[in-house]
């Protein structure tokens, strides 16, 4: 009897563990997830009628070129990151002297910079150091950029080009921008105004231009998660007492694109 017992017994005590979780599941370990990478960027393709640079119509002509660009940004705190970028101008504008005007086949300018950006609250402070590269020279500046990410989203943007085989000059820019969206399409109003000392477009000092755009935006996920699509035009309103080298003094500029963060 007294074997029956301890027999009856020890059976109990092997069976209690799985009677006491009868019915219960027990969830897998979650798996950790991903760090978010420290380096993210943006590879843009875009095709305008006009290369714009601060105002002046550099080939003064309505035509396709293509101005691709890429920028990388190294996260070092939350606040802080570091950038790297580069701009293109691509075209097959005949011009007098070809072999003076293009880097390589096509290629009229290539633009490179970098620097960083410090965000305090609602203000972001960028400072960037540049080198325009085209025709066999090499323009080179600095800009400051303070953006605040408050209604209509304002900004001042102080570039400064250095006097490396050009006469140094200041161009400020103010913009502002207002953004919405209709369903899935995202719309985006920008305008801006610029002062500029005399001599950086050959002219004299004061209000260079006024512009004045509109954009429009939609998803592109069959490339990528966060890629647009995006087209618009802005018209450009200029003194050709501060930009002389302009043939007409008011021009639109159409652009289209795509944009791919990752």
């Amino acid at each position: 009897m007294k074997k029956i017992h301890s027999a009856t017994l020890l059976a109990a005590l092997i069976a209690l563990p799985s009677l006491s979780f009868a019915g219960t599941s027990i969830a897998p370990a979650a798996t950790p997830a991903a760090p978010a990478s420290s380096i993210t960027g943006s590879l843009s393709l875009n095709f305008d009628s006009k290369f714009v640079s601060f105002g002046g119509d550099v080939w003064q002509n309505q035509n396709l070129l293509f101005h691709p660009s890429l920028e990388l940004n190294k996260a070092i705190t939350n606040d802080f990151k570091l950038i790297l970028g580069t701009w293109w101008d691509v075209n097959d504008i005949s011009t007098v002297n070809p072999k003076s005007e293009s880097i390589g086949h096509r290629i009229r300018e290539v633009d490179v910079w970098f620097g960083g950006s410090y965000t305090v609250d609602k203000f972001t402070f960028t400072g960037l150091y540049q080198q325009w590269m085209y025709a066999g020279k090499n323009e080179q500046a600095i800009e400051l950029k303070i953006a605040a990410d408050v209604l209509l989203k304002p900004s001042l943007l102080i570039h400064e080009r250095l006097g490396t085989g050009y006469k140094d000059g200041t161009i400020a820019i103010l913009g502002l921008q207002q953004d919405f969206a209709v369903g899935p399409i995202s719309f985006s109003i920008p305008a801006a105004v610029s002062v500029e000392t005399s001599g950086y477009h050959n002219g004299s000092s004061g209000v260079g231009f006024g512009s004045l755009g509109l954009t429009a935006s939609v998803p592109a996920k069959f490339i990528s998660e966060k890629a647009t699509f995006s087209a618009g035009v802005t018209g450009y309103m200029t003194n050709s007492d501060v930009i002389p080298g302009n043939s007409k003094k008011n021009f639109l500029n159409f652009s289209t694109g795509l944009s791919i963060p990752f």
